[in-house]
């Protein structure tokens, strides 16, 4: 009892005056996108804050594909030191999981969550030529046409994907899938007419909708968004209580110090709640506040995960 009362002092300290001397070395954000996308523009801003409260450089790193596998299986082979971070979403650290039979990492024993620092609700958007201004309309069109609306999503088993199947679902519909490889593209084809409707973040698709490009049918959410508060809810729009949201957070190998996660956390989420990063990073692209440390967002995950694993299950979806 006594060696092993020692060994978890020596542990105590040693992950003390780990987190009191990092980083000892340039911090690298592993952003498993390419560069210009929602989480991009979130890591940059805050990688700068981090490097000013550390003095170290803090790099962001973009490593694309696969579904965030590719980065997300990078970060989790790298020093459990603190020094490589993942600044994570849904799919790497929820759903891919239950998407891939041979997934090669797993995102529960391989990985330790640090701090959340933003969500976004999804908007349900049609191109402007589309025949239907609201989601009675839009859903009585699917039906009309089963499998000819093509909904374009940030590519498979992306939550643009996986919620517009649910979305589909529940509204008793079949759309016709088209994959992209991120939001700029999505938007991109939407506007042009390539598509006929998405899901996506608010703040991309505002500029089109004000523009006439697109049509606004809902937000998925229970409550209005602040950026388009003409626009109603999916749930008062008549599909009750459906939600579709995704979250963005740094997260670290796992075995990185106790003492070395709280030591990121708290610091991230001061840069997270500073007035400027706040409104210029967050709010002014359409997305909210979701700043939580280590053990909260380990229990939202938990939460999500069981979300995400019911949906895949409904909508049978397979990515291997």
């Amino acid at each position: 009892m006594k060696r092993f009362l020692l060994a978890a002092f020596a542990l105590l300290v040693g992950g003390t005056a780990a987190a009191q001397q990092f980083p000892t070395k340039p911090v690298r954000i592993v952003v498993s996108y390419p560069a210009g996308g929602v989480i991009d523009v979130l890591a940059r801003p805050l990688a700068a804050g981090l490097q000013q409260a550390w003095g170290q450089p803090v790099i962001v790193e973009n490593r694309p594909g696969a579904n965030a596998i590719i980065g997300t299986d990078y970060v989790s082979k790298q020093p459990a030191d603190g020094h490589t971070l993942l600044f994570a979403n849904d799919p790497s650290l929820s759903s891919n999981q239950y998407l891939y039979n041979k997934l090669p990492y797993d995102p529960v024993k391989d990985f330790v969550p640090i701090a959340s620092v933003a969500s976004t609700t999804l908007i349900l958007t049609t191109h402007a030529s589309v025949p239907a201004n609201n989601l009675s309309e839009l859903i009585a069109l699917a039906k009309q046409k089963p499998g000819e609306l093509s909904y374009g999503s940030f590519g498979p088993g992306s939550v643009t994907h996986l919620d517009t199947e649910a979305f589909a679902t529940a509204a008793g519909i079949k759309l016709l899938h088209i994959p992209y490889k991120g939001t700029a593209d999505v938007v991109q084809a939407l506007s042009a007419g390539q598509i006929s409707m998405a899901f996506g973040a608010v703040g991309p698709v505002v500029p089109h909708v004000r523009a006439g490009k697109m049509k606004a049918i809902a937000v998925a959410s229970l409550q209005r968004q602040p950026l388009v508060p003409e626009v109603p809810t999916l749930h008062e729009a008549g599909l009750p209580n459906f939600e579709s949201r995704a979250w963005f957070a740094l997260a670290a190998p796992a075995g990185t110090p106790r003492a070395v996660v709280e030591r990121i956390a708290a610091d991230v989420l001061k840069v997270a709640a500073q007035p400027e990063y706040r409104k210029r990073f967050v709010l002014d692209q359409g997305l909210e506040p979701f700043e939580l440390g280590p053990d909260e967002f380990a229990a939202y995950l938990v939460k999500d995960r069981a979300k995400y694993a019911q949906r895949i299950k409904n909508a049978n979806v397979r990515l291997d």
